[in-house]
């Protein structure tokens, strides 16, 4: 009876020795079990069992030099056995890369993890000689993942790991695991292949409709490739053309439009909008479009279908910013007492609100200059056009280099000392407006001294 080898007489020699038959293993040629020769068909089903079994045995207990040769011996002549699936092969990887991360040197580690990373390859292509039963993508993967973790350590040329999960993706398409075509999206930004990161990120955003972090991704990474308006016009309008129910990406157009000035465009794409989401945000924007066209009566109209859909939950900052722009569209009609109503109820909903404060002392500033005499009354209406530039300052820091730009400019128009005097003005008296044409005002001021 034949008798099978149990120890490794080269390993015995020290690790050089050991690497070197790990190499010669690994690279040597391949006999499949499966090959129809007299050498392949004279393997005994006892011979295989007992090779297999002494290196499961020390491949178990990770006596994994130990393990080498008996290894060795299955993949030379028994690639398949037991049940003809992977597992060989897979503790062929699993052992040279154990044996890289307990190695003592890095020359060791290298020589390994090389080992390790070229049966990857080579099992794939056995396999198939073979007609083992295995699972390519997945192998596929772990090779990714293997490369991944150990590239810093390899020697030899290897491909990149998004590459390597890129060939998944083309095999398995929406299959793949979000985490990796995140990877490959990342990879073709960082490459300059904008074009493919754009084709991937709307590939993904059809295969993970429903998966809120694959769509938080896709927006951060299309802002990234798309940073100036004029870049994300020309990708929007590309995604429109291709997605034409697409409502976020029809906003964001509109969006795009109007920062950029294109008028036309905008309200050609506001009426397309309204049709596909007629929501208190779409007639907020067309109010928008409206208003910055000077158009107050149809901005109104837009607002005040916004300000009615807005349900009680809505968020502060939708409802504040309504109401200020139907005050800004009042003041442009004219109808300043309105429109001051208007700014009241931002502020209402909004305490901190700043530009609101702004507004109501720009309309008192503007009534001087409607009401046109500028004598001493007129110019103690600064005094309460200041009253409210101070209380933006003071509510919301945002506003405050607008604000005081304005306090240092009407302060130089207050009434003078020569004014203070033949009023019998005294600094820090109470003082209301409310008369002629500031009637509608009907506010108390303190007087200030000049």
């Amino acid at each position: 009876m034949r008798r099978i080898v149990r120890h490794i007489p080269l390993c015995s020699q020290g690790l050089i020795a050991s690497v070197l038959l790990a190499v010669a293993c690994a690279t040597g040629p391949a006999q499949p079990v499966l090959a129809q020769s007299d050498e392949a068909n004279a393997v005994s089903d006892q011979d295989k069992g007992v090779h297999y079994s002494l290196y499961y045995e020390d491949f178990k207990n990770r006596n994994y030099l130990s393990a080498l040769p008996n290894l060795h011996w299955i993949l030379q002549n028994a690639p398949d056995y037991p049940r003809n699936d992977d597992r060989n092969y897979e503790r062929t990887v699993e052992l040279y890369t154990a044996l890289g991360q307990d190695s003592p040197s890095e020359e060791g580690k290298q020589a390994h993890l090389d080992s390790a990373f070229v049966w990857f390859d080579r099992a794939i292509a056995r396999m198939k000689e073979s007609a083992i039963e295995f699972d390519e993508p997945q192998w596929l993967l772990r090779k990714g993942r293997f490369l991944q973790e150990h590239n810093q350590s390899l020697t030899g040329d290897a491909p990149t790991f998004a590459s390597v999960y890129n060939e998944v993706y083309a095999m398995i398409g929406c299959n793949i695991d979000p985490y990796y075509i995140r990877i490959i999206i990342d990879d073709a930004a960082r490459n300059g292949e904008k074009q493919r990161a754009v084709n991937l990120t709307d590939e993904a955003e059809a295969c993970y409709p429903d998966n809120a972090d694959v769509a938080a991704y896709l927006t951060e990474i299309r802002n990234a490739l798309f940073s100036t308006p004029e870049e994300r016009l020309e990708f929007l309008q590309t995604r429109l053309e291709n997605t034409p129910d697409n409502i976020e990406v029809a906003a964001e157009l509109f969006d795009i439009y109007l920062e950029l000035g294109y008028r036309d465009e905008a309200a050609e794409l506001g009426d397309r909008l309204l049709e596909m989401d007629p929501s208190p945000l779409t007639y907020r924007r067309l109010g928008q479009l409206h208003l910055q066209d000077g158009n107050a009566t149809r901005a109104l109209s837009y607002y005040e279908q916004a300000l009615e859909l807005l349900g009680d939950d809505a968020d502060v900052t939708v409802r504040r910013d309504i109401l200020y722009n139907l005050g800004i569209a009042r003041q442009q009609d004219g109808a300043v007492s309105q429109a001051r109503s208007f700014f009241r109820r931002a502020i209402q909903v909004d305490a901190n609100f700043g530009q609101a404060y702004i507004a109501i002392g720009d309309l008192y500033a503007a009534a001087v200059s409607n009401c046109g005499s500028f004598e001493r009354e007129d110019r103690a209406v600064y005094w309460l056009a200041v009253d409210y530039y101070q209380q933006a300052r003071a509510k919301d820091s945002s506003v405050s280099a607008q604000a005081n730009q304005k306090i240092a400019t009407y302060r130089r128009s207050f009434p003078d000392q020569e004014a203070l005097f033949f009023k019998n003005w005294e600094p820090g008296q109470s003082y209301r407006v409310d008369y002629g044409c500031y009637a509608w005002i009907n506010e108390t001021t303190t007087v200030r001294a000049p």
